[in-house]
């Protein structure tokens, strides 16, 4: 009874936090998004490829569609996965979503970060004031240590972020930078998974799997879109040097506070006081405007009566100008070190938001979701024959199944008391058709497509008409013969690729291998007269055998998925024929 209610309580939060996530995307969302889709392509059946893309058709009925963007589209459905998701795991979903896990890490290793830079900055800080009344503590190495080695490394930081604009991301990450980003994505999740597994949080078997799923995961989207884990990557260095600024000041004030500690300077290069104050006076001007002038900094005076000759020893030092720099030395802390790490980490957090809402959703992968969202299920059938009628009914009873599962997400409220989505009024009825407000979105999503005019003939064209439209619900409008040169084919394809055309399919036999020169022409074309569009290859066999599917398991696919992998490319797709 007790797990039931603790299941029940899970389900009612995830849901609140579905719907509060509705309105903007996060790093967590991406990474969950980017998992959901991975699963949903994980089954290589046409049976599993009818009940996906039904259900996706289904949701895009279920909203209104009048004044949603494509983004919108995309985080509705990604809510209604969610809420799918968790129902069918139950509580170990909680481990299996990278999203998730990623948060947690994220925290985990952002406390990591405060604690150690905090201890750091206290002990080092309270070590440097040790006074036991024979020697003053020297102001320029503690002033050097912890005011201009935080203001340096500020600066430095500033212009890495500065140059790193301009190099487009291909310089290389600094050591402690390194250090971070390998503790957070290699060494804490490793230990995590080991911490779970043997306390026996989650169940055993598929949430184990699961959990182990998710970290490779994370590990692997790393690379992909180490764009977006950059600055949260910032922040988490700059906590580290924020509090080990914090730390150091709790300790001077505490130092100051209960118990006397003396502060002088000496030094063999500067032998007047008068060039001291004067250096003062330009670190305090930040300050000093507002600030009483006692507590600025130290007068000349002061800093004539607080210097250490080493022939006349502390005897002739007065304690005032012994203890008048220590609001400078505070103020310092203050104003150089933790003032502009506050203004790091608050910009960095508004450069995320801005990427995270600048992110790309025309990406092939998802606007191959959108594009199963936005047409009508007709003939999503993959094999090389008409859809028959068996085929058609199971997929009308798979889309009546999954929308008695998408009942609590058509009646979500938010935290008003509205319902998300404006169709609530409709929600005991049916799917829709394609009328009303959807119908203009009911049509086929127009594409073309590029094949090698030595390959493929007329009559092999209409035959892969024919399966892109029933695979992947797309409407080929052209069908351009390249040569395969990249100048030659880039101004045949601003004649002959129709505007609307979105995206242009590049057909390719699987069995050849990606070379160094065909991978450059797909980047030259790319980079060029498809800037605008999604470029998929899709993989298929050779014209003339009787079956073009592609298994899942054949090498030469891997082949060429981990070539465009290696291109870095998010915006040139990988597909296949599928059996």
């Amino acid at each position: 009874m007790r797990n039931k209610q603790h299941n029940t309580k899970a389900n009612c939060e995830n849901r609140r936090d579905l719907v509060k996530n509705t309105m903007t995307f996060t790093l967590t969302d991406i990474m969950d998004l980017d998992y959901l889709l991975a699963l949903d392509e994980q089954a290589d059946t046409p049976e599993h490829t009818r009940t996906v893309a039904a259900r996706d058709r289904d949701i895009f009925c279920q909203l209104d569609t009048a004044h949603r963007s494509d983004k919108d589209l995309i985080m509705s459905w990604l809510a209604y996965r969610k809420l799918v998701f968790f129902d069918q795991t139950g509580q170990k979903g909680q481990w299996q979503l990278p999203g998730r896990i990623f948060s947690l890490l994220y925290r985990w290793m952002a406390w990591v970060l405060i604690l150690l830079g905090g201890m750091t900055g206290m002990g080092m800080a309270y070590a440097f004031l040790a006074y036991h009344g024979v020697r003053p503590v020297n102001v320029s190495v503690f002033f050097a240590v912890f005011v201009l080695l935080p203001a340096v490394l500020f600066v430095s930081t500033l212009a890495g972020l500065f140059l790193r604009r301009f190099r487009l991301f291909r310089s290389g990450p600094g050591l402690f930078f390194t250090l971070v980003s390998g503790f957070l994505f290699r060494v804490l999740p490793e230990f995590v998974a080991r911490t779970v597994k043997k306390t026996g949080r989650i169940p055993a078997g598929a949430g184990k799997a699961g959990l182990d799923t998710a970290l490779y995961f994370i590990r692997t989207r790393k690379q992909e879109y180490g764009f977006l884990f950059f600055w949260p990557l910032v922040i988490l260095l700059s906590l580290s040097a924020l509090f080990f600024s914090f730390g150091a000041l709790g300790s001077t004030l505490f130092r100051v506070a209960f118990s006397d500690v003396a502060f002088g300077w000496q030094s063999t290069l500067i032998t007047t006081p008068s060039f001291v104050h004067e250096l003062v006076s330009l670190v305090a001007f930040p300050w000093s405007a507002w600030v009483p002038d006692h507590l600025a900094g130290p007068t000349l005076e002061q800093i004539e009566g607080s210097r250490i000759l080493l022939k006349q020893g502390m005897a002739s030092l007065a304690t005032k100008d012994l203890v008048s720099w220590w609001p400078f030395l505070c103020f310092g802390m203050v104003f150089y070190a933790i003032v502009p790490r506050l203004f790091l980490i608050l910009a960095a957090g508004y450069a995320q938001k801005s990427l995270l809402k600048r992110f790309d959703f025309y990406q092939p992968r998802f606007r191959r979701l959108l594009v199963r969202m936005k047409s009508p299920v007709m003939d999503i059938g993959c094999n090389e024959r008409p859809v028959t009628a068996s085929a058609r009914t199971t997929a009308i009873h798979d889309r009546e199944t999954l929308h008695q599962k998408a009942y609590s997400f058509r009646n979500l409220e938010d935290t008003n008391g509205q319902p998300v989505n404006a169709q609530t009024a409709d929600s005991t009825s049916g799917p829709r058709s394609g009328t009303g407000v959807n119908a203009a979105m009911a049509v086929p999503i127009p594409a073309a497509v590029l094949v090698p005019a030595s390959v493929w003939d007329e009559n092999s064209q209409d035959r892969i008409r024919l399966l892109i439209r029933q695979q992947f619900l797309l409407d080929v409008q052209e069908v351009i013969p390249v040569d395969l040169d990249p100048e030659t084919d880039a101004a045949l394809l601003q004649q002959k690729i129709p505007a609307g055309a979105d995206p242009v399919i590049f057909l390719q036999e699987v069995w050849q291998p990606p070379i160094r020169g065909l991978l450059h022409y797909l980047v030259q074309l790319k980079q060029g007269v498809l800037a605008d569009k999604n470029l998929w290859v899709l993989l298929t066999q050779a014209p003339e055998d009787k079956h073009l599917a592609v298994p899942a398991d054949d090498a030469d696919f891997r082949v060429w998925q981990s070539s465009i992998s290696r291109l870095g490319r998010l915006d040139i797709l990988v597909e296949r024929i599928r059996p």
